[in-house]
């Protein structure tokens, strides 16, 4: 019966009948039928093979799944795990398959199993007939049991089920279940999901409707408030100006210095032409092709443009106290009359910014500037984004319309995440396994051709959220960037999150040894087969964690490191920053025979180490020094090291919560003289919901909702004072102590990043409108220190919501100020901005309106100024929103693109209208 064995049994006799019943088979004598049934048989097993893939197709197509959440936390959890939620999915198999004959036979007996992506893993299943289990990371399988009798026509299957942790936002439930028999899978069409046409949102209809009062908070005492119409109109009227500000002469970010001058406004009709002076310089045909965009464009009689390089030019006066850093070669000075425009500045950087900010003052709805003069320099050196390709990948397009906007609004650094465990995104010459199996999943259990589906990201060959960049793709990313003064900062993270590099590696390991090539399969072997050490990654890996105490590890990412320096020589572009990730090795390497045997030969030189993490740092930031690169790393991991043992030159991104006193991890690396990059998550992290709606895409465990005003709020210069203006996950208020952390007088932070991780973002749309406009307002505070902004104390402070630092400062002006200065803010980026974002094709988020009652009327409002708001009556034609009225039978509100037709997701309200 060999031939007829399907994945882990064998094929039943029924289906076997049911599969042959008009072949050959049927018309033998049972002793001719049982002589064929103990020989191989191609044919027979042909046969089923083709049965199975027809009632494969068949139950992926008509399958209907519903899954629900019931309850987002329960104060008592079954094995008395620490925190739970429940949910249950519902199989429904509809009544138009009940006479097809393969439905009955094929679909309930086959030997099938439902696969699915849950990003907190099933402990506990509360349904007869069905069994979930945990493959891993947030894989996991539905299995029929033997009590399973088959599927009734419309009877609804409810399988009821406990997860550990929280899921709150709809879009953690991942899409894209899909059914497997034996060898073959095909995704279950009911869980997919579809583009809304008029919000361009992805919904899924596969998952049920939350309800506020029992799909919202994730513990008793979370107290954080359902973001529906009412509140969000609270939220805008307490931010909203009393009269519009004069925005004639702002633009983002803000200038350090600038004042009107006593001249005519400059004429954009005119366009501009080179004066004979005029320098070329790197970025200058990028920033002239952006003003073109933008309707100023060169010509024969333009305004005279002039630029100079000077090198003597006077730096601008600094505000900061650690600027011994600070690149004020980016330094620059804008005169703008009517007769002229001068740019005048230190360096090519210098140059390409001041184009820059003349490109920011202009209003495509207006074709003048005023008269202006700017002096202005950055407040960071490094003023950065983080996108992650290696969740989900993001194409070559994307990156491509991205770079351009980072530019517009002086943003320098791009760090590019190309390898984590669900993916491998950048070739590396040499080792084609890493993009022949880690840069797309499937389903091959093996993981020889591909890695298991993970995130919902489906299985077929050529998956959107899978792809990887060619060595030409990205070295034409590296010119585009270098083009407008960003650097590219590539991530390949390890030793943890390398799942896509270790199962890479052992399918050439595996390929080689077939071959019989011992020595190359095991060149750049990351795995040590004799290790038995069981661990759970915090993303619930057993098998993510590249051991650390062999050889070929370390040739592994020599290769690599070289591979990737020589693509950035190649285009004449180095390779100065490389971030190693260095974060989240929970458990792993304790049964390892290499460590244990490095351990003992090692013991002086890991003296001291806390893990073999530090060790792991210490020796690739080493290398890549040797390689004339800087290493740079997440904090967790960076703090495991010795200092004494790094390099002079080292960059962490502090990511540590502040509501868990993590600036106390930031002061620290600061005052080792690292270069220490803001990365913190509760006002960084661009991968979490807008507002605390579960209809609003992210995550949730560090913040429940982070909106353009709280991006714009932040102080990164004092860490520890947000404890006075913000709360935790839960809305808890919380203390931050400075008193024992201090930073040393001097020493202050390198830069600031905004982070957009891909485990929820899954298209390129949805990933713009995770950026934007919060990108804008992260560009604001990496550029420009606001005079609101509390000073850093260095004799340290303890703050929390009763202490008043902030509020008390600026004669008890610092909240109005604050307040004037985001209206200022908010009133460029509706008029300047936005249109500029619409124009270049960027899906950029559209605030929902606030809804309030009074007076028995209907009023709306927005974040912004001048939005477009629309209501609709029943099912009537939407109208445009001017003044309050009568309430009448509204349904559904939204706002709209000016001048277009994209919309917002629709406003909710709790109560009745």
């Amino acid at each position: 019966m060999k031939g007829l064995t399907k994945g882990k049994g064998k094929i039943k006799w029924q289906r076997i009948k049911t599969a042959l019943v008009s072949g050959v088979m049927a018309v033998l004598p049972v002793t001719s039928v049982l002589s064929i049934l103990v020989m191989p048989s191609v044919q027979a097993a042909n046969a089923v093979q083709e049965a199975n893939h027809v009632a494969l197709n068949q139950l992926a197509d008509k399958l209907q799944l519903n899954y629900q959440l019931t309850a987002s936390y329960l104060e008592t959890c079954p094995a008395k795990e620490i925190q739970c939620y429940r949910s249950a999915i519902e199989l429904t198999l509809p009544a138009q398959l009940s006479n097809d004959k393969l439905s009955n036979e094929e679909l309930n007996h086959g030997d099938w199993q439902i696969y699915f992506s849950q990003l907190s893993p099933v402990y506990f299943v509360d349904a007869g007939d069905f069994s979930i289990e945990h493959i891993n990371g947030d894989l996991h399988k539905i299995t029929p049991k033997a009590s399973f009798k088959g599927f009734v026509a419309n009877q609804v299957y409810r399988i009821e089920f406990y997860s550990k942790g929280s899921q709150i936002t709809r879009s953690e439930f991942m899409p894209n279940f899909f059914v497997a028999m034996g060898d073959k899978a095909q995704v279950i069409k009911s869980t997919q999901t579809r583009r809304d046409p008029e919000t361009g949102l992805a919904e899924q209809d596969y998952l049920a409707p939350f309800n506020p009062e029992k799909q919202f908070l994730l513990a008793k005492n979370d107290a954080t408030p359902f973001a529906d119409g009412q509140y969000l109109a609270e939220q805008y009227q307490a931010l909203a100006a009393d009269k519009a500000p004069d925005i004639s002469g702002k633009l983002i970010p803000t200038p350090l210095h600038s004042q009107s001058l006593n001249s005519a406004p400059l004429s954009l009709a005119k366009g501009y032409r080179l004066a004979a002076a005029t320098v070329d310089f790197k970025g200058r045909q990028a920033a002239f092709d952006y003003l073109a965009s933008l309707g100023f464009a060169a010509k024969d009689k333009g305004t005279p443009l002039l630029l100079q390089l000077d090198t003597q030019a006077p730096k601008v006066a600094s505000t900061e106290a650690h600027d011994s850093e600070m690149k004020t070669s980016e330094a620059y000075r804008l005169t703008i009359t009517a007769e002229q425009i001068s740019i005048r500045a230190g360096s090519e950087a210098g140059l390409f910014y001041g184009i820059q900010s003349l490109a920011g003052l202009i209003s495509l709805s207006d074709d003048q500037l005023v008269a202006i003069e700017i002096q202005d320099q950055p407040r960071y050196a490094f003023r950065g984004l983080h996108i992650d390709l290696a969740r989900n990948f993001h194409s070559l397009d994307f990156i491509k319309r991205i770079i351009p906007q980072l530019a517009a609004y002086k943003i320098n650094k791009l760090h590019l995440h190309l390898a984590d465990d669900e993916g491998w995104r950048l070739a590396i010459p040499g080792l084609p396994e890493l993009t022949d199996v880690g840069a797309k999943r499937c389903f091959d259990l093996t993981e020889q051709s591909c890695l298991l589906p993970q995130l919902g990201s489906g299985i077929a060959d050529a998956n959107p959220v899978d792809g990887y960049l060619t060595v030409a793709q990205y070295q034409a990313i590296l010119q585009l960037a270098d083009a407008h003064h960003i650097e590219v900062i590539p991530s390949l993270d390890m030793p943890g999150h390398s799942r896509a590099a270790i199962k890479s590696m052992e399918a050439r390991y595996h390929h080689y040894l077939a071959k019989g090539d011992k020595a190359k399969a095991e060149e750049f072997l990351l795995t040590e087969f004799a290790d038995k050490t069981q661990y759970s990654s915090i993303q619930y890996y057993h098998d993510n964690t590249l051991n650390v105490c062999l050889a070929s590890t370390y040739h592994f990412i020599d290769t690599v490191i070289d591979e990737v320096k020589k693509m950035h020589q190649a285009v004449g572009i180095p390779l100065v920053h490389y971030h190693i990730g260095a974060d989240e090795t929970a458990g792993a390497w304790v049964d390892s025979p290499a460590c244990i045997a490095m351990k003992k030969q090692k013991a002086d030189e890991l003296a001291g180490l806390h893990s073999l993490n530090g060790y792991f740092i210490e020796r690739v930031a080493n290398m890549l020094a040797d390689k004339g690169i800087i290493a740079a790393g997440w904090n967790d991991g960076m703090g495991e090291v010795r200092p004494e043992n790094m390099p002079a030159q080292v960059q962490s991104n502090a990511w540590s919560l502040i509501s868990d006193n993590g600036h106390q991890i930031a002061h620290k690396q600061v005052n080792l003289g690292w270069k220490v990059v803001l990365s913190t998550p509760e006002v960084t992290y661009f991968d979490f919901p807008y507002v605390s709606h579960p209809d609003e895409r992210g995550n949730h465990w560090a913040a429940r909702a982070i909106d353009s005003f709280k991006v714009f709020s932040f102080m990164p210069d004092n860490l520890p004072a947000h404890a006075e203006r913000w709360r935790n996950s839960l809305n808890q208020p919380f203390i931050a102590d400075d008193s024992h952390s201090q930073l040393k007088p001097g020493h202050g932070f390198y830069g600031l990043q905004g982070n957009l991780w891909s485990e929820m973002v899954q298209s390129d749309e949805q990933a713009e409108y995770m950026l934007f406009p919060r990108m804008i307002a992260l560009a604001e505070r990496a550029w420009h220190k606001a005079p609101w902004e509390l000073a850093y104390d260095y004799q340290g402070k303890i703050y929390s919501q009763q202490t008043q630092h902030f509020a008390s400062q600026l004669n008890g002006q610092a909240e109005q100020v604050l307040k004037q200065d985001w209206q200022t803010f908010a009133a460029v980026y509706a008029n300047k901005v936005q249109p500029k974002l619409a124009k270049a094709g960027v899906f950029y988020r559209i605030a929902p309106p606030g809804i309030r009652i009074e007076n028995q009327l209907l009023v709306l409002n927005s974040l912004y100024p001048n939005a477009e708001l629309e209501y609709q009556l029943d099912s009537g034609p939407w109208l445009s929103y001017r003044q309050a009225f009568k309430l009448n039978d509204v349904k559904h509100i939204r706002a709209r693109v000016k001048d277009g037709t994209r919309y917002s997701r629709p406003s909710t309200w709790q109560g009745t209208l």
